[in-house]
């Protein structure tokens, strides 16, 4: 193993387990969040240290720099993670674009097509470093915060993916980041690696058919124990379809959620339902505790939004993907449509499906 210099961007139970466990296995780590967060992270920043427990590396990781300067945060860095809330993932765009140079790379841990939101942004605000943009389908962990500079892993993935924009550096990319995880694997493209997320399948939808229990429970609701039934993972399995059949479209044979749910260790072999209930990994995570929580607030507009309009663009109906969409509308008042990620947003509107996959491979439209 290489000793890495990484970037780590972002603040939350994400950003922290990885920079705690990267740390730990002895690269250099730099943590950056806004300063506009700082209350969240002081303790933090303060000691420059997070302990980490639970099913990953244990113990004390002391990072090389935490700082709220962008700028200082990448400098020299060939890895730069960005571990944040799909929702700003533009917002990190626009602040990166001025101080990216040639050679790094940016990971987006998950992505949901992000790779392709972010590129589009930075280029309109006229950065043009040779990097690449990858994104990973999934967190490597199943991890909560637990103080104010402490977190707590109940689940670490043994294998998992990356997507590389373009796809023709993904050999140069990977070789990096197996250094990081072993058990990495390639991805075709970013349009796999988006399409591979669960979290829009597995959260959305199961949240709104709970919607009155999350509600009444007010706090004291544990999804996955008790939100995840056999009707509600059958929903979630014809939703999955719908994601297959789009995958199917850009001449990708994608397995259904429940076995990549099993492969990746988080819950035993069977349909949904089992390996959901089955998770020792999933099922002591508690919440949401409301119906103003990432599995809509983000789930929806920026993996179901932008799967649905993809969806449309290649002739592929998704009636469940939209009647979800258009239910979390209802709950949550705001138009997902208007606020979601869009195909114009990652410059990908109006392209066929050869010309989509020839995009993401070469970089060049």
């Amino acid at each position: 193993m290489k000793k890495r210099k990484i970037a780590v961007l972002g603040g939350g139970h994400g950003a922290r387990t990885t920079a705690a466990d990267m740390a730990l296995a002895g690269h250099e780590v730099t943590l950056f969040e806004f300063e506009r967060f700082h209350d969240s992270v002081a303790k933090v920043f303060e000691t420059g240290a997070i302990s980490i427990s639970g099913k990953a590396r244990q113990g004390t990781a002391r990072l090389a720099l935490c700082t709220h300067d962008i700028g200082d945060a990448i400098q020299g860095s060939e890895l730069i993670l960005i571990i944040v809330p799909a929702l700003y993932h533009r917002t990190y765009a626009e602040a990166l674009a001025p101080v990216l140079t040639d050679g790094q790379n940016v990971v987006l841990i998950p992505g949901t097509l992000g790779s392709l939101e972010f590129l589009t942004t930075i280029r309109k605000k006229g950065c043009r470093a040779a990097i690449t943009v990858s994104e990973l389908d999934t967190l490597p962990y199943a991890t909560r915060i637990t103080g104010p500079a402490s977190v707590n892993v109940y689940h670490a993935l043994p294998v998992f993916g990356m997507g590389v924009f373009p796809a023709n550096k993904t050999g140069k990319v990977l070789a990096i980041f197996k250094d990081l995880y072993p058990g990495i694997g390639a991805f075709r493209d970013v349009l796999e690696a988006g399409l591979a997320n669960c979290n829009p399948i597995i959260h959305p939808l199961g949240v709104l058919m709970n919607a009155g229990r999350i509600e009444y429970a007010r706090g004291e609701f544990w999804y996955y124990e008790e939100g995840i039934t056999p009707s509600t993972a059958r929903a979630m399995e014809a939703m999955d379809r719908e994601r297959q059949a789009i995958a199917r479209k850009l001449g990708l044979d994608m397995p259904d959620q429940a076995a990549v749910l099993h492969a990746v260790s988080y819950g035993p072999k069977g349909d949904l339902w089992e390996v959901l209930k089955g998770s020792k990994g999933l099922t002591p995570i508690k919440g949401p505790t409301s119906l103003a929580n990432r599995y809509v607030t983000e789930d929806i507009p920026i993996g179901l939004v932008c799967w649905c309009r993809l969806g449309e663009q290649l002739g592929i109906a998704t009636p469940l993907i939209r009647a979800t969409i258009e239910i979390g509308i209802a709950i949550s008042g705001v138009d997902y449509w208007k606020t979601g990620r869009t195909l114009e947003r990652c410059g990908i509107e109006g392209m066929s499906a050869k010309r989509l996959v020839a995009y993401v491979r070469t970089g060049k439209r």
